[in-house]
């Protein structure tokens, strides 16, 4: 009977504590928001000061991998084209950024924009075909080119521009500390624009099309427009952010930026958080890169199948994300804006 009693009292804790989550959230205003926000913004500002660089590395690892799942949730997220060649374009962008300064001398700043502006351009032209393929065709081909990108990059062909094998080496005018602030500065903005997709027309027509887009079609929705939009945003954010994975790493070869995790790290991490969510990529991307860290540092021999286990167990009991999780249970309200 006693124990009854004990958990009972539990489930009256918890459902309590449910409320309180779920009506302070609603009852907060809009100046609340920011301000919450702002505070955690100056914490993270603070934080390279008084850490070691191990912690700064594994802090912008965080931002680096978040910005990522920011990225491909602004198409595979919202549309339901899942991409399976994403590292394609990361490595491309990382490329770009440093032939653009080791070859053509451009400053850091101007050698990111062009990674950016160059590898949106051409992802999404090659992209656009393939965008007449759905499902698995689609994910397939979209691999496929990556893997083609990487041979591409390693082969006699293009040996005098991307050294081949043997990689290229150069020193990058932002140090760890620098490469952190950048990393955190993107993910700002990329929340922000995902918040600003979400509560627009914009996302709701590329919600449509996950959800069934011969009926979007039907309705008015220029689904093609949409997806090269969504292409657009998608690999520009790769080849941003490939430029500075490119700068952290000091050297790349085909195999350090094409490699395959680029794509699978940012799949999981908005799989973990929630597709087409705010705060999806964000809540994947802090603790996906801060358990395989914890289990590669305690269980060395382990860590990788503790690491799958744990992500199959969310795709188990959570198989539509952490954030849709507390929307179906009320922790949280059911706004398009988290």
């Amino acid at each position: 009977m006693a124990q009854d009693t004990s958990v009972g009292s539990d489930r009256d804790l918890l459902s309590s504590g449910q409320a309180w989550l779920y009506d302070t959230i609603v009852s907060a205003s809009h100046t609340q928001f920011v301000g919450v926000l702002a505070a955690i913004v100056v914490v993270l500002l603070a934080l390279p000061l008084v850490l070691n660089s191990y912690l700064v590395q594994v802090l912008f690892t965080v931002f680096l991998f978040t910005g990522l799942a920011f990225g491909w949730n602004f198409m595979s997220g919202f549309t339901g084209y899942v991409d399976f060649g994403y590292a394609g374009f990361i490595g491309f962008g990382a490329y770009l950024t440093v032939i653009s300064i080791v070859d053509f001398g451009f400053p850091w700043p101007l050698a990111l924009l062009t990674a950016m502006g160059v590898t949106a351009l051409v992802g999404t032209a090659i992209s656009v075909p393939m965008l007449r393929l759905r499902g698995a065709y689609f994910a397939i081909a979209m691999l496929a080119a990556a893997t083609a990108a990487q041979l591409l990059a390693s082969s006699s062909y293009l040996r005098p521009i991307t050294r081949g094998g043997s990689g290229i080496s150069f020193f990058p005018e932002l140090g760890l500390t620098g490469q952190y602030y950048l990393a955190l500065t993107i993910v700002l903005i990329l929340g922000y624009v995902t918040y600003r997709i979400a509560n627009a027309p914009f996302g709701l027509r590329l919600l449509a099309i996950r959800d069934d887009e011969t009926l979007a079609a039907s309705l008015g929705v220029k689904t093609v427009r949409e997806k090269i939009l969504g292409m657009l945003l998608h690999t520009a954010v790769a080849g941003l952010l490939g430029g500075v994975l490119a700068f952290n790493l000091s050297y790349i070869d085909p195999n350090s930026v094409f490699n395959i995790q680029y794509t699978e790290f940012p799949i999981v991490m908005v799989l973990f958080g929630g597709l087409g969510t705010v705060l999806g990529p964000v809540i994947g991307g802090v603790i996906f890169v801060v358990l395989y860290e914890v289990l590669w540092s305690t269980f060395p021999q382990a860590y990788q199948f503790l690491f799958g286990a744990a992500i199959v167990a969310v795709v188990l009991f959570m198989p539509e994300g952490i954030v849709e999780y507390l929307k179906d249970n009320e922790y949280i309200p059911r706004w398009r804006s988290l």
